[in-house]
């Protein structure tokens, strides 16, 4: 969400800590000015006894945020894909557990490929967090530099430090000069921004979604910024599933739209 909203769209399903996502949807909502929408599809958690009333009611003396709920039939990713498109979101909060890949594909990078918007995503062993830190991965596919934006609009409303992690695909070739260049100018764009910023050159790394977690595991609470696709950077469908699943703090996630004539997302 890089643009300003009133409104956030959240919901949970039975597997993760409601409590942590609680957290977020209500902190986010205070940070942005926002009212919160929770969406109750078939596999979400409820959000509490009573009548509906009753719970926006309770809500709103709780957490001080006013909350509207709505049903949307279907599971939990095709009921949240179906809110998000009626309700034109621009960003979603979402604690669930990840979705397994089948022989066909699918996964992680499907569902998030249907959302539309931008998503912060807690699985069920993540802990929310205030960013002190937000890690933002850059590969040598220009697409990667779709995430610039979102990441500083959340990083100057958090007073975010931001991280430019350069991770190219190859250490030879265009793919390492570009991956260094698309770095350098996401660290530039964050200072325009107006933004602190430190640029950490990991190289080509056979190894990336732990390369990534490993800028998350010190003692200063982080976000990591992820395009939610595809098949051609470095974060491909196989890391996009495997960092939804192994990520301990919250994914700033940017569903990747594919401009007419390109290729894949990077990150």
């Amino acid at each position: 969400m890089d643009q300003t909203t009133t409104k956030i769209l959240f919901s949970f399903d039975k597997t993760v800590n409601s409590e942590e996502i609680l957290q977020a949807a209500v902190a986010i909502a205070r940070k942005s000015n926002s009212s919160l929408h929770y969406i109750l599809t078939e596999e979400s958690a409820s959000l509490g006894s009573g009548s509906e009333e009753d719970v926006v009611k309770d809500f709103k003396m709780k957490h001080g945020v006013q909350l509207e709920i709505s049903n949307f039939p279907g599971n939990f990713w095709k009921g949240l894909s179906s809110a998000v498109d009626k309700l034109k979101a621009t960003f979603v909060v979402v604690g669930a557990v990840p979705v397994k890949a089948g022989i066909l594909g699918g996964g992680m990078s499907a569902k998030i490929d249907k959302l539309y918007c931008n998503m912060l995503y807690l699985n069920p062993n993540a802990k929310w967090q205030t960013p002190i830190d937000l890690v933002v991965p850059v590969d040598s596919n220009s697409e990667t530099r779709q995430k610039f934006s979102a990441a500083s609009y959340w990083a100057k409303l958090y007073y975010s430090n931001v991280t430019i992690l350069g991770i190219p695909k190859s250490d030879k070739g265009d793919d390492a000069k570009l991956g260094h260049v698309y770095a350098i100018q996401g660290n530039n764009y964050m200072i325009e921004k107006g933004l602190k910023t430190k640029f950490v050159d990991l190289g080509a790394t056979t190894d990336v979604i732990k390369s990534i977690i490993d800028h998350t595991k010190d003692l200063r609470s982080k976000w990591i910024t992820v395009m939610g696709n595809n098949s051609e950077g470095i974060l491909r469908v196989s890391a996009i599933q495997t960092i939804c699943e192994d990520a301990t703090c919250p994914l700033l996630v940017i569903p990747y739209r594919e401009p007419i004539g390109m290729g894949g997302s990077g990150y």
